[in-house]
C-alpha cells in the first residue's frame, strides 16, 4: 500500500507542497531561519527520502512537475516591476552598474577558487552560474560544459544561504533603501530571494524579480569570458 503510494506521482507533488505551507505556517509564528518555508521544505523532504529509503527519482516523479512552473514564475515577477517602474527609471544607473559589478566581482571570485583550490575547467564552469535563475543556470552551465545537476544542487544551496542572511546583513549594515535590498536579493540569490524580498515589500519585490533577468543576461555575457580566463591559467 505504502509502495503505491509512493510511486504515485502525486506523491512529489503533495509532498513538496504541504511541507511548504507547513514551513510557511511555521514560519508566520515563529521567525526562526530553519521555519523559511522553501528551507524547512528541502531539509524535511531530503531527512524523509532517506529515512524511508525512497529514492530521488522516485519522489521526482512528482516533484518534477512543480520545477516546470519555475521559469513561468520567474517571468510573472515582471507584474510587480511594472507596478514600480518609477523606481527603476530613477535607479537605472546605479542598478546596472550594481548588477554589472557584482557579475563581474562574482566571476573573479569564482576564477581566484579555481587557482586557490585547483579546480578543473568542468567544475569552474559548474560554479560560474551558480547565483542566476534555475533556468538560466542549466543552459550556461551546458554550454559551458559544467555538471548541470551540480550546477542546479549549488544554486538552490544559494539561494537558500541569501534568503536566510540577506536581512540580517540588511539590518547589520543599515542598508534600508528598498532598491538595493531588492537588487541585492535577486542578484545574489534570484527566485528564492526574490520570495523573501516579496515578503519585504512591493518594492522589493519587483527590484528582485528585475535583478534576476538583468544577472541573468550578465552571467551568460560574463561567464565565457571567466572560463577563458581559468583555461588559459592552467
Amino acid at each position: 500500500m505504502v509502495d503505491h503510494i509512493v510511486a504515485n506521482p502525486f506523491f512529489g507533488i503533495v509532498l513538496s507542497v504541504s511541507l511548504y505551507l507547513i514551513g510557511a505556517a511555521l514560519h508566520k509564528r515563529w521567525r526562526i531561519a530553519l521555519f523559511t518555508p522553501l528551507v524547512f521544505a528541502i531539509i524535511v523532504i531530503i531527512l524523509l527520502l532517506l529515512v524511508a529509503q525512497i529514492p530521488f527519482e522516485t519522489y521526482d516523479e512528482g516533484g518534477q512537475f512543480i520545477s516546470l512552473w519555475i521559469t513561468p514564475a520567474t517571468v510573472a515577477l515582471a507584474i510587480k516591476l511594472e507596478k514600480n517602474f518609477s523606481h527603476l527609471k530613477k535607479n537605472v544607473t546605479a542598478i546596472l552598474a550594481g548588477i554589472g559589478l557584482g557579475v563581474l566581482f562574482h566571476t573573479v571570485l569564482i576564477i581566484l577558487l579555481s587557482i586557490v583550490f585547483q579546480f578543473n575547467e568542468q567544475l569552474a564552469a559548474t560554479l560560474l552560474p551558480k547565483s542566476v535563475t534555475t533556468a538560466i543556470a542549466i543552459g550556461v552551465s551546458e554550454s559551458l560544459g559544467g555538471i548541470v545537476s551540480l550546477t542546479v544542487a549549488v544554486v538552490v544551496f544559494t539561494g537558500v544561504i541569501g534568503t536566510i542572511v540577506g536581512p540580517p546583513i540588511f539590518k547589520l549594515f543599515k542598508i534600508n533603501d528598498p532598491v538595493a535590498q531588492g537588487i541585492a536579493m535577486g542578484s545574489g540569490s534570484h527566485a528564492m530571494g526574490t520570495t523573501k524580498a516579496i515578503e519585504m515589500g512591493d518594492v522589493q519585490g519587483a527590484m528582485s524579480g528585475l535583478a534576476i533577468l538583468l544577472t541573468g543576461i550578465a552571467v551568460v555575457i560574463i561567464a565565457p569570458f571567466g572560463l577563458m580566463v581559468i583555461q588559459a591559467l592552467f
